[in-house]
């Protein structure tokens, strides 16, 4: 009886491993989906193992010599690419309410009309996004604004001009504070998101703790109420002191290949007035306010490496430039001709705060970077990197790499058993020379990527003095 009863438990234990490991590797049994969808290398998600790489933040360029592409209005302001027009939607000065401007390089834009409909508190804070999932073109346009009792509001509008308030014009939150309410649609998740800034002390002056918050609602058009808050969060790691030093400012979500990019505008050292007066023309480090990039899977869980590594996504300029104190910025990211188009708010003076006004000159300014390039892995020398198994489905193998002279990017292919295939090994692999943010692997001899076709596979990328930022299949 034991003999039998050992023996049934050892079947038992016997299905539940091979149920959960693939034989002879211990490779995880459920692959990790990734279809056609690009694998960006911003984190470890799709990465077993690496070595000898180091992630790094991407270098931006800044437009017009760093000088400001737009004087008519500031941020905070939304710029999308539709139907071969950039549209931006601006605050004008003096807090008057919001302009509307298009333009065809991103770069000169015209004026087309004023918003109108939107009833602001009174901070006048806009964002608007192209609503993906909508199915009736009277609501294509959806903007969150500065609802009375500075409150979280949400409008709609067929023009991107003209719009209509949801809930009648009255908030859909509770205390949302005066920066960005940014809403968005999340396609994996299937729900609508919305930020806000909330406070965790006083709402105004030397108390103030700024915060944020994220909540979801799966049909805020028949429902704009019912948001669930899923959290709340203020900069903490190194314990309550840290107001002192940084503080988050606005939050907005930029998605990119199932990625959550938060745009940060981070208030560092905020009341820290020990700089001096007015100056308009020194680049101050107090007071100040940083854009960062956040990385998220989740839109909740957030890496804020680049913040406590203080690594800005676009610097702020230098002695005499227009931004050279702060940076705000716009709503989202413009995806457009292989670039990033990354526009921001810039002003020539710092934060300021009660008893300590200061005058600001402020513009809109741009800076872009090569599209899917915001974080990469980086081979100093040489590098390996390993990925978790996925069900191959395509014919072709693109490699998103800048490789550095006498470097090269390789790569092969692992079927499930955790042995190199000989069609598709390093050792037959041709090279990925130069910068090529698209370029097709290939192995000697041609053999098709299409015939492994439904096989678990893994990928080995051999990376020398090269950058290497997304991988993908396509059909």
């Amino acid at each position: 009886m034991e003999d039998v009863m050992f023996r049934s438990i050892l079947v038992l234990v016997l299905q539940f491993v091979l149920a959960t490991t693939v034989s002879g590797t211990g490779v995880a049994a459920s692959p990790l989906a990734v279809g056609q969808r690009t694998q960006l290398l911003v984190d470890d998600h799709v990465v077993e193992s690496r070595r000898g790489l180091t992630r790094r933040l991407g270098r931006v360029t800044k437009v017009n010599g760093g000088k400001p592409i737009f004087r008519d209005g500031i941020f905070y302001g939304t710029v999308l690419h539709d139907g071969g027009l950039f549209k931006l939607w601006w605050r004008k000065r003096g807090k008057a309410g919001y302009g509307y401007s298009e333009s065809r390089d991103g770069i000169h834009f015209t004026k087309r009309g004023d918003v109108s409909g939107i009833n602001f508190a009174g901070d006048f804070t806009l964002s608007v996004m192209i609503d993906p999932h909508e199915t009736d073109p009277a609501h294509r346009y959806k903007a969150s604004y500065d609802a009375p009792g500075m409150a979280a509001g949400l409008a709609y509008s067929a023009d991107g001009i003209r719009f209509t308030t949801y809930n009648g014009g009255k908030p859909v939150t509770t205390r949302a504070a005066d920066t960005y309410n940014f809403l968005s649609w999340d396609g994996d998740a299937r729900t609508y998101r919305l930020f806000t800034r909330t406070d965790f002390a006083g709402p105004g002056g030397a108390d103030e703790w700024r915060g944020t918050r994220m909540m979801t609602n799966p049909d805020p058009r028949r429902h704009p109420t019912r948001w669930k808050t899923v959290r709340n969060w203020v900069f903490d790691r190194e314990g309550k002191s840290e107001r002192t030093r940084r503080q988050i400012y606005a939050v907005t979500d930029w998605i990119r290949h199932g990625v959550h990019f938060g745009l940060l505008s981070v208030y560092e050292w905020p009341g820290d007035f020990s700089e001096g007066g007015q100056d308009n023309h020194k680049r101050h480090e107090r007071d100040v306010m940083n854009y960062y990039i956040a990385t998220s899977r989740d839109a909740d869980s957030w890496d804020l490496s680049w913040v406590y590594s203080g690594q800005p996504l676009v610097p702020r300029g230098p002695d005499g430039a227009f931004d050279k104190d702060l940076l705000l910025p716009a709503s989202t990211i413009v995806t457009h001709a292989g670039k990033h188009w990354i526009y921001y708010g810039g002003s020539n003076e710092r934060h300021g705060g009660p008893g300590f006004v200061l005058k600001r000159e402020q513009a809109v300014g741009l800076a872009t970077i090569g599209e899917d390039r915001l974080v990469g892995l980086d081979a100093t020398g040489r590098g390996t990197l390993l990925t978790r198994p996925f069900q191959l489905d395509g014919r072709r193998l693109l490699v998103n790499a800048n490789v550095r002279e006498g470097g090269s990017v390789r790569v092969g292919v692992i079927d499930r058993r955790g042995k190199m295939l000989k069609r598709f090994s390093i050792d037959t692999a041709r090279p990925i020379e130069d910068d090529q943010p698209a370029a097709v692997a290939n192995w000697k001899g041609n053999p098709k990527l299409s015939s492994l076709g439904g096989d678990v596979v893994q990928l080995r990328f051999e990376v020398e003095r090269a950058t290497i930022y997304s991988f993908g299949i396509a059909k």
